[in-house]
């Protein structure tokens, strides 16, 4: 680790960014709103859409490429005139008595609890904190969970918003990408962020401006940056593809709740695949008939095999990525093998087997 920070050059430093928090909306329920919502907001008033924008939740934040689940945010920021958004103001006004600002002379001994947000120089249609920096949302950007259970940090070039269980860097700098998610990357983590149960880590803001990223050569760079766009298409390729099947088998078959197996079907094989889906349909559901049955069966080779395709590919970039990363380091083959014996819970791939 003394080596790693001798080698390395603190983020702050090398990309000149530090971590900025997600938004905090004080009353999620008001600002934070579904698909359904949102259509019939804008139907109301087109002039609606200006101010609620994609965004991000932790859990949709994923390796490489986060997969956005159709969830919207009314960014009301500081100043906004609301009455030039009347569909908003008149969703927003249901939950108004929940938005009100506490008076900074409320003495809850004698009027009762609060049942608005805290004391804020905000409107009540505002959201609670101010963001200044919220320009940053909108440009490519590596966004991270609050909480790691691996390393999981992806690019984000379609401009979401992040609620306050996401940080995002300002940087859209693939070698920084790749050694955030690199094995070295999280044997870093384990040793710089404070750790949780289950050996999940939390990025301080604090503690991440001073992550040590070793300064590539140009070779290396140019070696990483393909590499890692190339990963990136691979796990957005991959996630399109399981959510047609999720949808199919929601749609076809409702299974709303397709769980583990399932969500990772083309870990299976295809009477693996049929097996599940049979245990998964309701109870009431129609008797599976010859053609239903080759239905699924096409699905899943329609699917599987390519998804498994990509999966081997996208291992060996990561293998190769991870010596390269290792590289930059200068770190020795004692260095190496030191690495892997200390490895913490969940490397984001195993351990290269040694040459026969």
């Amino acid at each position: 680790m003394a080596k790693i920070r001798r080698v390395g050059v603190p983020l702050k430093d090398f990309a000149g960014v530090k971590p900025c928090y997600g938004i905090k909306t004080g009353f999620n329920e008001a600002f934070l709103i579904d698909d359904a919502t949102k259509k019939r907001i804008v139907q109301a008033d087109p002039k609606s859409a200006e101010i609620i924008k994609p965004y991000l939740r932790g859990q949709d934040v994923k390796r490489w490429c986060s997969e956005w689940q159709s969830l919207w945010m009314i960014f009301a920021r500081r100043g906004l005139d609301i009455d030039a958004y009347p569909a908003v103001k008149a969703h927003l006004s249901n939950y108004r008595e929940q938005l009100e600002p506490r008076p900074k002379d409320w003495d809850s001994n004698q009027n009762g609890d609060w049942k608005g947000r805290k004391p804020g120089s905000y409107e009540w249609y505002e959201l609670q904190d101010s963001i200044d920096y919220w320009q940053l949302f909108e440009k490519p950007k590596i966004v991270y969970q609050e909480i790691n259970t691996l390393p999981s940090y992806s690019l984000d070039a379609s401009g979401y918003f992040n609620n306050n269980k996401v940080f995002l860097l300002p940087t859209a700098d693939l070698f920084v990408l790749g050694c955030l998610n690199s094995p070295v990357g999280w044997w870093i983590a384990h040793r710089l962020f404070p750790k949780m149960i289950g050996g999940a880590v939390t990025p301080r803001g604090d503690l991440m401006i001073d992550f040590p990223i070793a300064p590539p050569t140009d070779a290396i760079r140019a070696e990483v940056e393909p590499l890692v766009s190339r990963l990136i298409e691979l796990t957005q390729t991959n996630q399109e593809a399981s959510s047609d099947v999720l949808n199919w088998l929601a749609i076809e078959h409702s299974i709303d709740k397709p769980g583990q197996k399932l969500e990772n079907f083309a870990s299976l094989d295809v009477k693996e695949f049929v097996q599940e889906l049979k245990k998964r349909r309701p109870r009431n559901a129609e008797i599976i008939s010859p053609a239903a049955l080759k239905a699924m069966q096409q699905v899943y080779n329609d699917y599987a095999p390519a998804i498994q395709t990509r999966k081997a590919e996208a291992l060996q970039l990561e293998r190769r990525l991870s010596d390269l990363v290792n590289q930059a380091y200068g770190l020795t083959p004692e260095e190496i093998d030191l690495m892997w014996k200390t490895a913490p819970p969940r490397m984001p791939i195993s351990r290269p087997l040694p040459p026969i």
